[in-house]
């Protein structure tokens, strides 16, 4: 299997008032086994952790510099302003097919039922409406727990009003990834959620990168530190501070943390 993963080379973000919020970052990132297919963006409030997060997932474009990415199949994408970046409909297709997106406040439509709202995304690729709903129930079948697996059919057929807040969330994680795409990316996932609904909804997670087996990655922005560590199974995160970011192990988080 190739290694795979992003590339940041002199990336510089500027906030509305023109004030770098990131200024001049160079980073690399390799996917090559499931540890590392997994990767925390953390850091202290409006230090430019969602806003890496955006970059790295084409909603949002660099002031300088670029985002090089390589997928498992050898395929090399090229983010910037100026030079050999995408045009508008690549950067769509990218992110249709690429890239999966799932935002801290859930985008379910209040109007569709459950099984309606995760296949919804796949008639953007092209797919008729029953097999979408036929690829819908899979992934919802994925991110149920055991006990609610005899539910599912109700629970398909039900509105987002009527789930608690995990199953909401996981219903927003499954059209997420319904499209299968190579990188999923996830900001404050489990923020307004309990530590038992947070360790589903991360266990969810982590199931689905493993079963890419090394053809998935997941990078996500949280502020949970240590217990999002304990929760994945991993050491290293990626620390977001005065404009710039490094690659940090464990101990130093727990170290930092108590400062």
């Amino acid at each position: 299997m190739m290694q795979w993963g992003f590339t940041l080379e002199n990336i510089t973000s500027c906030w509305v008032n023109g004030k770098n919020i990131l200024e001049n970052l160079n980073f690399s990132f390799s996917f090559n086994n499931t540890e590392s297919a997994m990767l925390p963006l953390m850091g202290p409030s409006g230090q430019g952790k969602s806003t890496l997060l955006y970059l790295l997932a084409a909603m949002k474009w660099p002031n300088s510099g670029r985002v090089i990415w390589q997928f498992p199949d050898g395929t090399t994408h090229q983010l910037s302003k100026a030079g050999n970046h995408l045009t508008t409909q690549q950067t769509i297709q990218l992110r249709r097919h690429r890239f999966g997106f799932a935002f801290q406040d859930s985008t379910l439509s209040p109007h569709l039922t459950i099984i309606e709202n995760i296949a919804y995304p796949l008639l953007n690729q092209g797919k008729a409406w029953q097999e979408a709903l036929a690829i819908a129930e899979q992934c919802f079948q994925d991110v149920l727990l055991p006990s609610e697996k005899k539910q599912k059919k109700h629970l398909m057929q039900s509105f987002p009003s009527q789930l608690s807040g995990g199953q909401r969330q996981r219903t927003a994680l499954a059209q997420a990834i319904v499209h299968n795409p190579t990188v999923l990316f996830a900001d404050e996932p489990t923020g307004q959620l309990d530590r038992r609904t947070r360790k589903q909804v991360m266990g969810v997670l982590k199931d689905w990168v493993m079963a890419g087996n090394g053809q998935r990655g997941l990078i996500w922005v949280t502020h949970h530190h240590v217990d999002d560590l304990d929760l994945m199974g991993i050491d290293n995160f990626l620390f977001i501070e005065n404009q710039t970011c490094s690659l940090k192990e464990r101990q130093w988080l727990e170290e930092w943390a108590n400062l």
